[in-house]
C-alpha cells in the first residue's frame, strides 16, 4: 500500500462514494475533518513524539480550523486532496451511482463521484478496524483517524451496530488511561446543522447506528454518503438471482465495479467498495406503475 499522510488516509475512506461535482452536508463534514487532519498530521510525521501539552494545543487548533473552514477554502481543499490522491493512483472520478436511478439516467443528467482504489481503501479500513477492535494498544494515529470518522459520519462504513457499541466502550476505557486520548474523544467540530441532527437522532439511537433500519430514510449528512436507487426491470416471473444479475448488468454498463458477496444467508452486492441489498418493488411515475428493484445501502 502506498505511503499516505493521515489526511490522505482519511480522505480515501471519506471521499469514497461522495458526489464530486456539487456541495453537500456530507462533503462539508468530510472537508472539515480533512482540515483537522492536516493540523494533526504535523505532529505524527516521521514517528515524532510530543508532550501532552503540545498535542492538546494542536488538537484545539485542529478543532478551531475545522469549525471555521470557509466555503472557498473547502473547495480548494477538496481539489487539492483529489489531485494528490489521483497522482498516487488511489482515487478516481466515476459516474455517481445515483445516475443509475430511473429518474436520473432517463433525464440525461451526468453525475460524478469519487471512488477509492479498492486495495488501498480496504487496507486502511481493515487496518483501523483491527487496531480498534483488537486488544492491543491503539496508536495516536488510529485514535485520531477514528475520531475524524466519527465526527464526519463515516463510522457507519467502518463498524457494524454491535461493533460501534464495543468501539464506544473501548474508547472510554482508553480515555481513562490517557489524557490526550480523552481530549481527542471529547473534541467536536460539528456545525450547528449537524448538532441539530445529532440531538434529533438521540431519540432514535438504533437509527443513528443503523440509518437504514427497516428501510427508514432520513435526510442527514451521513445518509448522503450512500444512495438508495431504483432500477426499472421486469420483476414478475423472475427469481432473486435473475433480479440480482439484472441489477449487476445495469450497474456495470454505467461504469461501476460490482460483485456478489455472501453475508450469512443473504447475498449482497458490493458496488465500488460499498454494500447494498436488493428488494423487488413497483414505482409509480405519472400514475404509471413501473416494475423494478430498489438498492438499499447495507448497514449492519
Amino acid at each position: 500500500m502506498k505511503k499516505l499522510t493521515l489526511s490522505q488516509q482519511y480522505a480515501v475512506i471519506a471521499f469514497n462514494g461522495l458526489g464530486s461535482q456539487h456541495p453537500s452536508m456530507a462533503k462539508e463534514e468530510v472537508l472539515r475533518a480533512i482540515e483537522a487532519a492536516k493540523v494533526m498530521e504535523t505532529i505524527l510525521m516521521d514517528g515524532k513524539e510530543c508532550d501532552d501539552e503540545t498535542f492538546i494545543k494542536k488538537l484545539n487548533e485542529a478543532v478551531e480550523r475545522a469549525k471555521s473552514l470557509k466555503k472557498k477554502k473547502s473547495r480548494e481543499l477538496e481539489k487539492e486532496m483529489f489531485v494528490s490522491l489521483k497522482a498516487k493512483e488511489v482515487m478516481e472520478q466515476i459516474p455517481d451511482i445515483l445516475g443509475c436511478d430511473l429518474n436520473y439516467y432517463t433525464s440525461g443528467i451526468e453525475l460524478k463521484a469519487y471512488r477509492s482504489e479498492e486495495k488501498t481503501y480496504l487496507g486502511i479500513k481493515e487496518g483501523l478496524r483491527s487496531e480498534v477492535l483488537g486488544e492491543g494498544v491503539i496508536s495516536p494515529e488510529g485514535v485520531i483517524l477514528l475520531w475524524l470518522c466519527r465526527e464526519s459520519g463515516c463510522i457507519h462504513d467502518l463498524f457494524s451496530v454491535e461493533e460501534q457499541n464495543y468501539v464506544q466502550k473501548r474508547m472510554l476505557e482508553v480515555a481513562v488511561s490517557s489524557e490526550i486520548y480523552r481530549k481527542v474523544w471529547e473534541a467536536e467540530f460539528r456545525n450547528s446543522v449537524r448538532d441539530f441532527a445529532g440531538k434529533y437522532l438521540k431519540v432514535k439511537k438504533s437509527m443513528f447506528k443503523n440509518p437504514y433500519l427497516q428501510g427508514v430514510l432520513l435526510n442527514f449528512p451521513y445518509l448522503e454518503r450512500r444512495k438508495a436507487i431504483f432500477i426499472d426491470c421486469v420483476v414478475f416471473g423472475t427469481n432473486v438471482k435473475e433480479r440480482r444479475l439484472a441489477a449487476m448488468e445495469h450497474l456495470c454498463r454505467m461504469g461501476h465495479y460490482v460483485e456478489e458477496v455472501k453475508n450469512g444467508t443473504e447475498t449482497l452486492l458490493k458496488i465500488d467498495n460499498s454494500y447494498y441489498r436488493i428488494f423487488p418493488t413497483t414505482k409509480c411515475v405519472s400514475n404509471v406503475p413501473i416494475q423494478g428493484i430498489q438498492l438499499i445501502p447495507a448497514y449492519w
